[in-house]
């Protein structure tokens, strides 16, 4: 899996998150196609398979209670 220096993420707690809530597409996922990457709104990650398919968009957002959460939404 590659990614930037994130200070305040343990990315491999996010990592587990993410294969526990794509299910059974989870079991697709390769740590070593897919990447975390920064951006304006925060921090992002393409999901993908083995083969480079792209699988999905994973992304934080803040929530109301000053927090934040990650969505994630599937490619068709």
């Amino acid at each position: 899996m590659q990614s930037n220096n994130f200070d305040d993420i343990d990315l491999k707690v996010v990592w587990a998150m993410i294969i526990e809530k794509m299910n059974k597409e989870g079991e697709e996922l390769c740590p070593n196609s897919s990447s975390f990457y920064k951006t304006q709104d925060g921090i992002e990650c393409s999901l993908r398979r083995k083969n480079g398919d792209l699988i999905g968009i994973c992304y934080r957002e803040n929530d109301r209670s000053g927090g934040y959460r990650w969505i994630i939404e599937k490619s068709l």
